[in-house]
């Protein structure tokens, strides 16, 4: 369980001296010194490491946070005021929030606080724990908050009384626009899409006055009128026209390799190196100009931001023979999709893609979905092309593949759908994408963007059909193992356990069990991440780790919400199985997953976490290991009756010969199955998928073992012992019911002993 850890800090007299200490200097400090020196001596007084202070931009909303990098220059670090990180929830909640950075067994503590005026976020300051793996103590956030409340009325004070406040101050102090008028400029620009700006000068403030105003305040050169300027346009197309139009950059001319630009903020370090880095680190001469201004500019050189580029869309044919289409264009039964929410992302209010774009992205979701894809691959190219695969039943087929001029507005159209940034191209972004067909059926698209050489971009977006729970008898176990987990599952209260590598349909496995137990007479909790399956009379919660609502979170707060049942996504860490067990031993039925290979490894991965072993093993009821093997494709397996040689291979490969002999089974009367090929099953002969299963049941004697600390040999002889039945051999078992064959058993059982 995490500590407090570090060094002792209390609230004795020398604590309070230094806290008025620093309260006096902040009193004096201006932003550079708050942003600095005044934030490294808290982190030295807090024992954090480090305290930053993020300021919040009047123009985007966002919260930015001035840093120095290795070699002392300035670099920027910036966030969006939502629930995607701990600050951006700290402002957006106008409260504390609490989060884990990083990962076991290096993760730290993070804890942050809003500095506030009248209700409006001035910033946040956060402070992250100094040791790993240890939590701040009340008496260290408390001197935290004090001194948040001390910054924030210095900010205050300086947005007050300095010209860094805001692009607006000279005009507020000319009395050219009062503040109620300005605060509802802000308030008509958020709600319709434009900039404070263009609000201003349509109210009938003078352009040269605005540009007065602008220019003190960044500094820098006002540009009145952009479009009158001499443009370069092969300057201008060196740079995707998302990444110009959604950050209002006009790039006029390159003079003694220096990029002279028009830009809405000159004051975001992260676009600048940005804009810096596609022209491979030249110096920058900015000039501020109207956003408005800017996009005008942009669309005299580019066109409308919604033009056509039909000629653009044709696919290109893929350069490896591609399989049989996975969908006609049109008829046949086929739904069309469309968002079911068409909210701009984080910068991209304004931002336009072409017709023929979204309609191809649109088309190829569509196809994927129509085909059974789990997965659909977006793969840039060395030649700035991009392909499209699909993973159907487990297995990538090439799909399309289309021209470099295509290929990034696919990516800024998958970004956009997913309320992504589009003009971040140098770090991972995760989204999500929800449609509905014609007929009311929503798909959801888990969404991963992923940064490759060269500058581009791939995508994969997973698949998540809105789907409701399998029967547990439907989901494939043999009558045996589905007779033994049904009464494991339906224990009063103990720990079962569903395991296997991503995409084994432990998930799927679980809700069943969910669905076989749910009744007027229980309450079903779960949290998972994501919900994909959704049942009736079943409490189910998302959880968000990035804010700090774990697994292990929500464990503990189900124990307040009287379940009986719980069910937990997966256990990743020790303070979760600790949790685990706790609700458990005190009266509930905890079901959970875990990414190992094996039943007898999963207990043995639990006690190498550093479980109670003795707990533990009162605990657990059973573990079942599964995957998943590819179905013979129905329309054109071919049937035959096993050769004796064959026979004899499979029963080797059954790795007990006692027990297989113990089925009784007669060669003669098997018929066996093997793949052909078909267009239904795009020539690869299999089609579907079905599980196979390895079921350890806890008896008194493997419960022994368990509080001994035994290792995985002696728990495997112990559940053998005790019938359980190893996946290899259960995949066998579906070789001889014609359901697979013996190749894909042993391909997707590789390392499993007999």
């Amino acid at each position: 369980m995490p500590t407090t850890g570090g060094k002792t800090f209390g609230r004795g007299g020398a604590v309070e001296a230094n806290r008025r200490k620093l309260e006096s200097a902040i009193a004096e400090a201006g932003f550079d010194e708050l942003t600095g020196p005044i934030a490294k001596e808290m982190a030295s007084m807090l024992l954090a490491s480090p305290v930053r202070v993020y300021l919040r931009d009047a123009l985007s909303n966002e919260l930015y946070c001035r840093l120095t990098d290795s070699k002392g220059g300035a670099r920027e670090r910036r966030v969006p005021a939502d629930t995607s990180n701990v600050v951006g929830y700290s402002a957006m909640q106008k409260m504390k929030g609490y989060a884990w950075m990083g990962d076991m067994p290096n993760r730290r503590y993070v804890v942050a606080i809003p500095m506030l005026a009248a209700d409006e976020v001035l910033g946040v300051v956060e402070m992250v724990h100094s040791m790993p793996n240890a939590v701040i103590d009340d008496a260290r956030i408390e001197t935290f908050n004090f001194l948040v409340l001390a910054m924030a009325k210095r900010i205050q004070v300086l947005q007050k009384t300095s010209v860094r406040s805001t692009p607006y101050d000279y005009l507020l102090k000319a009395k050219l626009v009062t503040a109620d008028a300005l605060r509802e400029a802000r308030e008509r620009a958020a709600s319709e899409g434009r900039s404070v700006e263009s609000i201003l000068l349509e109210s009938g403030v003078a352009k040269a006055a605005l540009g007065r105003s602008l220019s003190e305040h960044f500094e820098r050169p006002f540009t009145a009128e952009p479009e009158s300027l001499a443009l370069s346009h092969d300057l201008v197309r060196r740079f995707s026209s998302g990444f110009l139009r959604s950050n209002a950059v006009l790039p006029v001319a390159m003079k003694s390799k220096t990029l002279e630009a028009v830009v809405m903020n000159p004051r975001n370090l992260t676009l600048l190196d940005d804009l810096s880095r596609q022209l491979g680190g030249v110096p920058l001469a900015l000039s501020v100009g109207v956003r408005e201004d800017i996009l005008a500019a942009l669309e005299k050189v580019l066109g409308p931001a919604d033009a056509p580029q039909a000629a653009a869309l044709e696919p290109e044919p893929v350069p490896a023979a591609p399989p049989a289409p996975l969908i006609s264009s049109g008829g046949g039964g086929s739904r069309d999709w469309e968002l079911e929410e068409a909210r701009p992302g984080r910068g991209n209010e304004g931002v336009k893609i072409d017709s023929g774009t979204i309609r191809l992205v649109n088309e190829t979701i569509r196809a994927a979905i129509e085909s059974g894809a789990s997965d659909i691959h977006f793969e840039s190219l060395d030649s700035g092309g991009l392909i499209i695969r699909l993973r159907v039943d487990g297995i990538c087929h090439d799909h399309q593949s289309f021209r470099e001029a295509v290929s990034r507005p696919i990516v800024s159209r998958l970004k956009i759908m997913a309320e992504l940034d589009i003009a971040e191209h140098r770090l991972p972004q995760d989204g999500k994408i929800r449609m509905r067909d014609s007929s009311g059926r929503r798909i959801d698209l888990r969404v991963a963007v992923m940064p490759t050489n060269q500058g581009y971009e791939d995508v994969v977006l997973r698949v998540l059909p809105a789907q409701s729970e399998l029967p547990l008898k439907d989901i494939g176990m043999e009558p045996e193992n589905l007779s033994r987990f049904m009464k494991s599952i339906e224990q009063p209260h103990g720990i079962v356990l569903c395991v296997g590598p991503t995409g084994s349909g432990k998930t799927t496995t679980l809700h069943a069990a969910l669905g076989h137990l749910k009744n007027p007479e229980v309450k079903i909790w779960t949290a998972e991440d994501p919900v994909e399956i959704t049942q009736d009379r079943v409490r189910q919660v998302q959880v968000m780790p990035k804010i700090g609502f774990t697994f292990e979170r929500a464990l503990r707060a189900f124990l307040r919400l009287d379940p009986d049942i719980i069910m937990i996504g997966e256990i990743r860490d020790r303070e979760t199985a600790d949790a685990a067990i706790e609700a458990s031993l005190t009266g509930h039925m905890v079901l959970s997953t875990l990414h190992t290979n094996s039943a007898p490894e999963t207990i043995t991965r639990l006690l190498e976490m550093g479980l109670d072993a003795f707990s533990f093993g009162d605990a657990l009821q059973a573990v079942l290991a599964q995957r998943l093997v590819r179905r013979l494709c129905p329309s054109c397996k071919e049937t035959y009756v096993a050769s004796a040689p064959e026979f004899d291979s499979i029963r080797n490969h059954y790795g007990d010969p006692g027990a297989f002999d113990a089925l009784k089974i007669d060669r003669r009367k098997v018929t066996l199955g093997k793949p052909k090929g078909c267009d239904a099953c795009f020539k690869s002969g299999y089609k579907g998928r079905a599980g196979i299963h390895e079921l350890m049941v806890v008896t008194p004697e493997l419960r022994a073992i368990i509080q001994k600390r035994g290792e995985a040999s002696a728990i495997r002889a112990a559940g053998r012992a005790n019938g359980m039945t190893v996946l290899k051999q259960d995949g066998i078992r579906k070789v001889l019911q014609g359901v697979t064959d013996l190749h894909e058993v042993l391909a997707t059982c590789l390392t499993e002993q007999g």
